[in-house]
């Protein structure tokens, strides 16, 4: 299949699609090249919630990989959409954030005031988004919050994320220790949840089947995009190994290796 000629947009996960660690993935460099060169729309989503748009370009230029601020989309970006949809019928004034300082600027941005340390305990809101100086201090602040009356936000679910030495736990593992503890469960705002995908609809990007996103999740990327109205591609350069398709019922459009299958028409296999 000629997929470059049969999509004007292209959305593309990045742990696991884009890079692995500090290294890229197949031939992704010179297959974002040729998309800018052939004038398509991309856009790149991920739930990874530590770092902002120009970190994700400062790190994508390193690989050789054109990007700007504005073609990113973020869990924490959802997560403020999420915020603001909920204020109106809610009475939050105070959230505690265990998260990074990017995630911390954005929910800042919904006008709630952060509490810190002993204070958290009585915040109105807990959001929470993994970063590399989660510490168990933060667990137990939120959880107490939580068991207080506090309503609960993850950033995004997923479970653990690729990395060079093989799985890295991420924000849903460290939302399932606070639910233990707190003993209730939190609401989420990245993939495969609709608030990244409006914020996509809002940047410009048509839910459409001429649209494909590609990711390596099928219960975060494949789900959440088939959702939205979106073609949808798996790739097992990540989570998602050929082992897992046959047991899942969530079916993606086109099963391929890696993000080489954009060079030129081969590699696809259509699942329609």
């Amino acid at each position: 299949m000629d997929f470059q000629n049969s999509f004007d947009h292209f959305v593309f996960d990045l742990d696991g699609v884009i890079y692995s660690g500090e290294k890229a993935i197949g031939d992704s460099p010179q297959v974002l090249k040729i998309l800018r060169k052939n004038k398509k729309g991309i856009r790149f989503i991920t739930n990874n919630p530590s770092r902002s748009p120009s970190d994700y370009a400062e790190k994508l230029s390193k690989l050789g990989i054109e990007s700007h601020d504005g073609e990113f989309v973020t869990s924490p970006m959802a997560t403020v959409s999420l915020i603001k949809e909920k204020m109106p019928s809610e009475k939050w004034k105070t959230v505690f954030i265990a998260g990074s300082n990017y995630l911390k600027s954005e929910v800042r941005k919904t006008g709630l005031v952060e509490l810190y340390g002993e204070d958290s305990l009585g915040a109105d809101l807990v959001v929470v988004g993994s970063h590399p100086g989660f510490n168990l201090e933060e667990i137990r602040i939120a959880s107490i919050a939580i068991g207080n009356g506090a309503v609960f936000i993850g950033t995004n679910g997923d479970y653990f994320y690729p990395c060079e030495h093989g799985r890295a736990p991420a924000t849903g593992a460290l939302l399932a220790s606070v639910e233990a503890a707190s003993g209730k469960k939190a609401m989420t705002a990245g993939k495969p949840q609709r608030y990244m995908f409006d914020l996509l609809e809002k940047s410009g990007v048509t839910p459409t089947k001429k649209t494909l996103l590609v990711g390596d999740s099928l219960r975060i990327d494949i789900a959440g995009g088939g959702k939205a109205g979106y073609s949808t591609a798996l790739v097992l350069s990540g989570v998602t190994k050929k082992t897992d398709l046959g047991s899942n019922e969530i079916t993606p459009d086109f099963v391929l290796e890696d993000i080489s299958f954009l060079l030129e028409p081969r590699q696809g296999t259509g699942n329609k």
